[in-house]
């Protein structure tokens, strides 16, 4: 397997980084995780968009070798090095250089063709106490000061559970270690807002369109753990996954019938013209 950093390839095995690159030592970057199918980069637009914007909010200077056009055909010859053209999980990083320009690095691995369909296997989640999300300026972005859901998954990991949901600091849900989270009760969506401090998910982005096109009424706002309880359907949406159901979390269990159709149009809108 090879990796590329800054527009050049190397063995994947290859020690590239120094102890003094700013990602390393401070966190001081971003992340994208990207899925590419049949040749393809999926959700292009909303990806670009969220890390440009992600850099202007951090103050990393951008330069030609992050254009857009170049930085998708190095995803693309990656993936075909690797050979996971078909199916891949990319994962693009930013990090501010010395000179506060922006070096990145880029990584592609192959995905099984199941991870893009509906499972009848339901999640089982449960809650991380330990950290608060912040709600600050930064709270949206995918940095890579990710400790907090580094720790949420070891969490799940460690009680035999799927995910665990990941709490601010007014001790609502924001997140899971890996995905947006959303409810449905009473044909209402609900799903933490922006300011609640949960990642801005470009598949969040995805879902929220779509299930205002097929006539669900939404609600971002504060979401408590006493509405994931009484809810009727669960779900979990990302970049790789699309949307996992969640069967269970505590004593309540779910259903998906709504949650199945959303999942329907919204993979026929990402996979339009490419199945």
């Amino acid at each position: 397997m090879n990796v590329c950093l800054n527009g050049d390839f190397f063995p994947a095995e290859a020690p590239l980084l120094p102890v003094h690159n700013r990602s390393y030592k401070w966190g001081d970057g971003v992340f994208e995780t990207m899925k590419v199918f049949r040749g393809k980069l999926l959700l292009e637009n909303l990806h670009f968009e969220r890390l440009l914007t992600s850099l202007r909010i951090l103050q990393i200077g951008t330069n030609v070798a992050l254009h857009r056009d170049t930085m998708v055909a190095q995803v693309l010859e990656l993936c075909r090095q690797n050979d996971c053209s078909h199916h891949a999980r990319v994962r693009l990083a930013v990090y501010r250089t010395e000179e506060n320009a922006a070096g990145y690095s880029i990584e592609a691995l192959p995905l099984d063709d199941h991870v893009s369909e509906w499972s009848e296997e339901g999640l089982n989640l449960v809650l991380f106490p330990y950290a608060r999300k912040s709600m600050d300026a930064f709270a949206n972005l995918k940095s890579a000061n990710f400790l907090p859901y580094v720790m949420a998954q070891r969490h799940a990991t460690e009680r035999g559970a799927d995910d665990a949901l990941v709490i601010n600091a007014q001790n609502h849900l924001c997140d899971s270690s890996k995905a947006n989270l959303f409810l449905i009760k009473d044909e209402i969506i609900y799903t933490p807002a922006l300011h609640q401090g949960c990642v801005n998910g470009v598949m969040r982005r995805v879902v929220i369109d779509e299930a205002k096109k097929m006539g669900f009424r939404l609600h971002q706002d504060e979401v408590t753990e006493e509405q994931v309880i009484a809810a009727g359907e669960v779900f979990l949406t990302n970049a790789i996954q699309i949307i996992r159901w969640v069967a269970r979390y505590k004593d309540s269990e779910y259903g998906f019938a709504q949650t199945r159709q959303l999942f329907t149009a919204v993979k026929a809108t990402i996979f339009r013209g490419l199945c």
